[in-house]
């Protein structure tokens, strides 16, 4: 009887669990939930923009070499300077609408990005109810992975994926190139569409500062305890120099020793001079933008 009474009790826990369920598996079109509808247009609109970042990357940096190659031969003597004029504009045309293109889609996923992350938040308490609510642990498993939190997460996890594509160095670059191209050509016929683009580029440029803020510190950091590191080997190559001054050492030990730490002491010097050209390097590139950006 009690068996009867148990079997008769986990029946009602996995029909309540069930019923939840059912409510999540994608119903017939006309009749999709609320949920539903609106996580497939984001992902729809979601996935026309990945397509597009991704092929617009590729054009960049397809261009970019095209550009690099074309100066290369301009130099070289292999072409005229008006072929080189004629080229270089054409390609600097087809740059810069690619670009445009890369900062309007991207600032397309960052808004699909926070309207996921809003539903996806939403879902999140909804999951942590219906789990409390109606499941048993027997058959949470099986119904908590099929919870549309989960389809939200996707999302958000290619779009972040994508949003990340380039790096931080390539982001500065694509945005200095931009800027430099459109002061050289009339787009006074694009005014306001220009005006549209350069406060994306502002955006962007703020968001990159405030990032390089942080990287910047942690590079300073680093250069400081190599050049502690550096500083301790020289004061340990002066001590193999005075041993060996003394007959401590004799030569082939001195060699060996004055070998190791030299070669480590270049090894540091050679980091330390990459992090500051680094360093200079990225400075002074957010400052032209910052200056192109200034230009009406």
């Amino acid at each position: 009887m009690l068996n009867i009474f148990k079997k008769t009790k986990d029946k009602k826990t996995v029909n309540r669990a069930q019923k939840r369920l059912d409510e999540y598996k994608p119903a017939p079109e006309k009749n999709l939930p609320q949920w539903a509808l609106s996580l497939r247009e984001v992902e729809e609109e979601a996935d026309k923009n990945l397509r597009t970042l991704q092929l617009r990357i590729r054009d960049i940096k397809e261009t970019s070499l095209k550009i690099d190659e074309l100066t290369k031969m301009f130099k070289a003597g292999e072409i005229s300077e008006n072929t080189y004029k004629i080229l270089l504009s054409e390609l600097s045309a087809c740059l810069s609408l690619s670009i445009e293109e890369i900062l309007k889609t991207r600032e397309n996923l960052e808004l699909l990005r926070a309207r996921a992350k809003l539903e996806w938040a939403k879902e999140k308490i909804e999951t942590e109810r219906i789990t409390t609510e109606y499941l048993s642990r027997e058959y949470a498993r099986e119904i908590y992975y099929n919870l549309p939190v989960f389809r939200w997460q996707e999302i958000l996890s290619r779009i972040d994926s994508a949003l990340s594509s380039l790096s931080f160095e390539e982001e500065l670059s694509i945005i200095e190139r931009y800027l430099s191209i459109t002061r050289e050509r009339d787009l006074s016929e694009k005014l306001n569409e220009m005006k549209l683009i350069k406060q994306i580029c502002q955006q962007r440029l703020n968001i990159l500062s405030e990032k390089w803020f942080s990287i910047r510190r942690d590079k300073i950091k680093k250069i400081m305890d190599l050049e502690a590191r550096a500083s301790q080997l020289r004061d340990d190559i002066k001590e193999v120099e005075v041993r060996f001054a003394v007959g401590e050492f004799n030569r082939n030990l001195y060699d060996l020793k004055m070998g190791e730490l030299q070669g480590a002491l270049r090894n540091l010097e050679k980091e330390i001079t990459g992090l500051r050209d680094y360093i200079n390097e990225i400075d002074q590139r957010i400052f032209r933008i910052t200056e192109l950006l200034k230009e009406e």
